[in-house]
């Protein structure tokens, strides 16, 4: 993706915000009991996110003064699961 390296000289910044497992109506479905247990297992906060904490992820992009040099990134709020296959 070349985006975020062509765009920044004219202010425009790509950054992406990584959710982990989040229940909402749209996976509600798939979260069966045992598919949920495994999901949890996999994420060393053994619980789902709550939809609030992904808004200091938001904040910080969105903020010129604490993301103004930010380009290409991303971010994870996923609980630590991301971190826990390496």
């Amino acid at each position: 993706m070349r985006f975020p390296v062509l765009q920044p000289s004219q202010g425009v910044r790509c950054n992406a915000i990584c959710p982990g497992f989040f229940p909402a109506e749209q996976n509600r479905k798939l979260l069966d009991e045992q598919r949920g247990a495994n999901m949890m297992n996999g994420a060393p906060t053994r619980r789902y996110g709550d939809p609030n904490e992904l808004v200091g992820a938001a904040i910080l992009l969105l903020s010129k003064k604490a993301s103004g040099y930010m380009t290409g990134s991303a971010v994870y709020v996923d609980g630590g699961f991301t971190c826990s296959w390496f």
